[in-house]
């Protein structure tokens, strides 16, 4: 039985990563932006709307104007949200065509083509897949509890806590024995269920380990980064680099969000800053997560080049 190797497929992450340095940035900075343009847009909203609830009056036309912000708040961070997924099956497609295909000439990897496609489509399949599994576990789990409720404490609870133990690694579990299917459907420029799956009979063992051991780096990675940010942030802070005096504004009044409004312009060039440097971790930590599945699976497969189906042309 073929087999994969963890290492070999953690080690082509960080090849990608010191390979294409700059496509790993915009990768984290594609990702980073619907966040950024929430932030601005929103910020200014939601001060209009506790403006508004802060007024002590009766007037309906404030309330139904406050009503109308927070509406406004919803639809427009709904519509944020499904660029942000759109822009995920982009990135997360071309992180695994850098991996299968780098020598496919590109900007970044980044395309709009049937590969983004395809992975769209097996990744809703695999999310509608993932959910239904999950109700029924919870009425699984539901029916279990009611059955040993009457067994007393602490027997029940430990059943439960047991249950909900067995519920979560059995998704995580699942997760894994399906994650080839998505790098898959790149390698071979079909929607790859069937391929997908075949790859992975037999690896679900070795797939979970990597998952949980990629789970941990990037957690490492995570408290690493954070604690250097925050660190750096009060050694500024405290020397004077920040002008925290802006939150002293008098024109805050009723809007909590107006005083941070100035400090941002106040201190913009700080942020501007620690806006590069998280897309470019965030560009890491996507790689670090995305890659792995796409070695494993090239190493899986009886070949490791790519079928010669043709598809249309892509737009670069």
């Amino acid at each position: 039985m073929a087999r994969f190797s963890i290492g070999t497929a953690i080690s082509d992450a960080f090849g990608v990563m010191r390979r294409r340095p700059l496509s790993v940035f915009v990768w984290g900075l594609i990702l980073v932006a619907p966040s950024a343009a929430t932030f601005g847009l929103v910020w200014p909203m939601m001060g209009d709307v506790f403006a508004a609830m802060a007024l002590e009056t009766g007037d309906g036309d404030v309330r139904d104007t406050a009503f109308g912000q927070m509406m406004q708040f919803q639809a427009l961070s709904g519509l944020l949200n499904i660029v942000q997924m759109l822009l995920m099956v982009v990135v997360y497609t071309a992180i695994m065509r850098a991996v299968l295909r780098p020598q496919e000439d590109s900007y970044f990897s980044l395309r709009l083509g049937m590969d983004e496609l395809r992975v769209a489509v097996v990744g809703l399949a695999l999310i509608v897949g993932l959910y239904a599994a999950m109700i029924v576990m919870m009425l699984i789990g539901g029916a279990i509890g009611f059955a040993v409720w009457g067994a007393g404490s602490p027997m029940n609870w430990l059943v439960i806590m047991g249950l909900i133990v067995a519920f979560v690694v059995a998704i995580f579990v699942a997760m894994a024995r399906v994650s080839l299917i998505m790098p898959a459907s790149v390698l071979y420029r079909t929607f790859a269920f069937a391929e997908g799956w075949r790859l992975g009979r037999g690896q679900t063992g070795r797939l979970f380990g990597m998952m949980l051991l990629l789970i941990l780096l990037l957690v490492v990675i995570e408290v690493v980064v954070v604690g250097i940010g925050l660190a750096i942030a009060v050694a500024v802070g405290i020397s004077g680099g920040v002008d925290w005096a802006a939150l002293q504004s008098d024109r805050t009044g009723a809007n909590p969000f107006e005083g941070l409004d100035v400090m941002l312009a106040a201190n913009w060039p700080w942020f501007a800053v620690g806006a590069v440097v998280v897309a470019m971790v965030y560009g890491l930590l996507m790689t670090l997560h995305i890659a792995p599945y796409a070695s494993a699976c090239q190493q899986l497969a009886e070949s490791g080049t790519p079928s010669n189906v043709d598809e249309p042309a892509s737009v670069a």
